[in-house]
């Protein structure tokens, strides 16, 4: 049973200004044909489910380049609220023997205090949600975040909000990622970012602050999915508070 003040926190809709600093970026490997089975399950109950347990389901997404794959951004308000969370979740709703794989990656918001803020879930879901995961050589993680930041701010432009910049916990983790998290209007605005992309993959990785080739996953939103390309006025506090551009 969840205690007074838990209650109030476990809000389907919470406010914008609630803070999820603890994320976890969770991509699943499904079986053959599995994966529009799984989509429909968490537009239907799923993300519900995990919200009413009292934490933040940012999204969930099918990988573009990937035909079995299935990604799922999910916050909560302390390491905690995460343990229980999970553990209630994965005994109320498993994903069935579907998923041949899972990878998780527990990151924070690069800067405290500003977590990913929920979105406004307004009609249907659009655009592309964009993670660009940077896997960090082990001990440059304060260098390689001053370094992506200048790198960062090339993807400013139309057709562009930032959703938030989050690293893992730790400076000389052998496993160590930073991720740039962005909201595309479309198509036409990921084709205009592909060279900003790849010049500060080549510039980091020239420096030294990488430990492998970037990755840059394509996410198409789901129908229950916060993370959606929506207009900037219609956007209250997302991450970091920076809005790139107007619908």
């Amino acid at each position: 049973m969840f205690h007074q003040q838990e209650r109030e926190h476990n809000m389907t809709s919470p406010t914008p200004h609630d803070h999820f600093p603890v994320i976890e970026l969770r991509r699943y490997t499904m079986a053959p044909g599995a994966r529009a089975a799984i989509v429909h399950r968490f537009d239907d109950t799923l993300a519900h489910r995990f919200q009413h347990l009292g934490g933040m389901a940012f999204g969930h997404f099918c990988e573009r380049d990937r035909p079995d794959g299935f990604a799922w951004l999910r916050g909560f308000r302390t390491p905690a609220a995460r343990a229980r969370i999970v553990r209630a979740f994965d005994d109320l709703a498993h994903t069935g023997g579907m998923a041949d794989r899972t990878d998780v990656l527990v990151l924070r918001p690069l800067k405290a205090g500003a977590g990913i803020a929920p979105l406004p879930m307004a009609g249907e879901a659009q655009g592309i949600v964009i993670a660009q995961i940077l896997p960090v050589a082990p001990g440059r993680m304060a260098a390689c975040e001053r370094a992506a930041e200048r790198c960062f701010a090339a993807y400013h432009g139309c057709g562009v909000i930032e959703a938030g910049i989050l690293t893992t916990p730790g400076e000389c983790a052998a496993d160590g990622a930073l991720v740039w998290l962005g909201i595309l209007s479309g198509d036409a605005a990921l084709a205009a970012l592909r060279p900003a992309f790849d010049a500060a993959a080549a510039e980091l990785g020239a420096a030294g602050l990488l430990a492998a080739p970037p990755e840059l996953l394509v996410l198409d939103p789901g129908r229950r999915s916060r993370l959606r390309w929506v207009s900037a006025a219609s956007v209250t506090a997302p991450a970091r508070s920076s809005i790139m551009a107007a619908a």
